[in-house]
């Protein structure tokens, strides 16, 4: 009788349905489960009373969890950017000390008029050539992308016609002003110390023209300067701050370069910008002062958890998420990171191929794509010189009543973003400074950092991964004393534990079982076998028993 109790036990087994074993294995993970709550809903010990007053609980803990966690996601998906103080005590020797241009309002030598006239002109020009040229010369002492002084009516009148064979850039290099002309040799210093001014001033472009240019690294020269002394040398810094701790030195002007009733003064004009920037903008010197120009680097990097955002809405963009230039793009050589600096210069020239079907490389970089202007274009730049002479922005007409023509350029900044802020202090010179000749004007020009170290700000993202990871721990941690253990635990539980208990209780033999019992009875679907079709004669079954049907057989419905 044992023996056969013992024989009986595991058919008993093998007999439980699915709903038992789940039982039974919930029951056992609630036993040993780690997350708070869950071994009290199968507590024996516990009355029927107190197990719905845990079940409650728990339920309300998850809801408060769920509660939590959606609103983690929003603000993770919202994706907001925040911007730190990383170092409040950024030394500001690491930090390139900037380009500074100097531009005099005047553009032109007009004591160079009779060697230009040699130069460009063919040996036996007329009177009437002559004439043409002298006047082009007279509109080139104002020309400058954005501010152009001369009328489109005073352009009319001149025969520009007639001299458009000559080429406007090499004639404005040609008549600047050089370095020669009005710097004061001896007068240059770098941190103190003395150094030849036309060595390192160098002649380069800019939107105002042909300006000297100091620590810059654009044109060839200054290239040349960099190999020469070294890239940790050339840009130069500074780690200094105060007046003359910086660069020192002076300008003489004389009258005579400039032409009778000209519309020019004998301003001069300092430019701070990037080492490697085309432009930016120009603060006024008047002559017989000493300008002091107070510079306070500000220096932004945007880290690389912010890559996930798209650039239009961190507002800026990294050095190879630029795209690719085109072969004859003039930028090519000088890489995307010079693109991306110089991204409202190549904007401006855009403009001025649009409306002028030209480009001017004294303002630009060499395009070849497109022919240079010549000297009836100046009548196309004195016509829309309103447009050139604005930067607008995209969305900043429904601000105004009266919208104002202008370039839109939807340029984004680096995300290591460098900024020079610059202040200019003025004083008049002592009489025993002023030059003695009546015909000469001083310009003393000190130019220094304002601070020795400058704060370092970060952007990035408000709410990374790692927080949301970290913050989901601590709410599912609070609310049921879960972690991730716990979560691996409920997963083994739902996969593995889940196979091993059904396959302990035989249950995967059952199972077969019914799954055989199912598939014969498709079959016999399959074979249009129902239950009056028994009284059919055994040979005329056997012989269709191994027959499938055919949806298009047995049309009759035989039920």
């Amino acid at each position: 009788m044992a023996r056969a109790d013992k024989s009986e036990k595991p058919q008993e087994a093998a007999e439980k349905c699915l709903g038992e074993l789940l039982k039974v294995h919930f029951r056992s993970y609630c036993e040993k489960s780690t997350i708070h709550c869950v071994r009290y809903l199968y507590d024996s010990h516990l009355h029927n009373l107190e197990r719905i007053i845990w079940c409650v609980l728990l339920i309300i803990s998850i809801a408060l969890s769920y509660f939590f966690y959606l609103l983690l996601s929003e603000r993770f998906v919202s994706q907001k950017l925040q911007t730190v103080v990383h170092d409040p005590q950024y030394p500001v020797f690491l930090v390139p000390f900037p380009a500074v241009g100097i531009c005099t309002d005047n553009r032109i030598n007009w004591q160079k008029l009779e060697a230009a006239k040699k130069q460009f002109l063919p040996a036996n020009a007329s009177v009437e050539l002559v004439e043409s040229f002298t006047d082009l010369v007279s509109r080139l002492e104002t020309l400058r992308f954005g501010s152009y002084l001369s009328s489109l009516a005073q352009l009319e009148d001149d025969n520009l016609e007639a001299v458009s064979f000559v080429n406007l850039t090499e004639l404005a290099l040609f008549l600047t002003l050089r370095c020669e002309d009005i710097m004061v040799q001896k007068s240059c210093l770098w941190r103190s110390s003395s150094f030849d001014c036309c060595e390192y001033f160098v002649l380069e472009k800019t939107e105002f023209g042909f300006c000297l240019v100091f620590n810059s690294e654009i044109s060839p020269r200054s290239k040349a300067i960099k190999q020469r002394e070294g890239r940790n040398f050339y840009p130069r810094h500074n780690a200094k701050a105060g007046q003359s701790t910086g660069l020192n030195f002076d300008l003489l002007l004389n009258e005579s370069f400039r032409r009778p009733d000209s519309q020019a003064n004998n301003n001069v004009y300092v430019m701070i910008k990037k080492t490697d920037q085309l432009n930016n903008v120009v603060y006024s010197m008047t002559q017989n002062t000493e300008t002091y120009v107070t510079v306070r680097p500000d220096l932004t990097w945007t880290d690389n958890t912010t890559r996930s955002i798209p650039p239009e809405r961190r507002n800026c963009l990294f050095a190879d998420e630029q795209g690719e230039l085109d072969s004859s793009d003039s930028a090519k050589k000088y890489g995307k990171p010079f693109q991306l600096t110089n991204c409202l210069n190549r904007c401006h020239e855009s403009y001025l191929i649009q409306l002028c079907n030209c480009s001017l490389p004294i303002f630009f970089l060499s395009n070849k794509r497109v022919p240079e202007c010549d000297a009836v274009s100046l009548r196309c730049l004195a016509r829309h010189n309103d447009i050139f002479s604005y930067d607008k922005r995209r969305d900043e007409d429904a601000l105004f009543s009266a919208t104002k023509l202008g370039m839109t350029c939807s340029c984004l900044v680096d995300c290591y973003l460098l900024d020079y802020y610059t202040a200019t202090t003025t004083l008049p010179l002592s009489a025993y400074k002023l030059p003695k000749d009546p015909q000469q004007t001083l310009f003393r020009v000190d130019v220094h950092y304002q601070v020795e170290t400058t704060p370092l700000y970060r952007t990035s993202l408000e709410f990374t991964i790692i927080d949301l990871i970290a913050n989901l721990g601590g709410i599912f941690g609070l609310c049921l004393g879960a972690s991730m253990v716990s979560a691996f635990e409920l997963i083994y539980y739902l996969t593995v534990g889940l196979a091993v208990h059904l396959y302990d209780n035989q249950y995967y033999g059952v199972l077969m079982k019914h799954l055989m019992v199912k598939w014969a009875s498709f079959r016999g679907y399959l074979r249009n076998e129902v239950s009056h079709l028994a009284e059919i004669p055994a040979a005329h079954k056997e012989a269709n028993e191994s027959q499938f049907r055919h949806p298009f057989k047995y049309r009759k419905n035989v039920w």
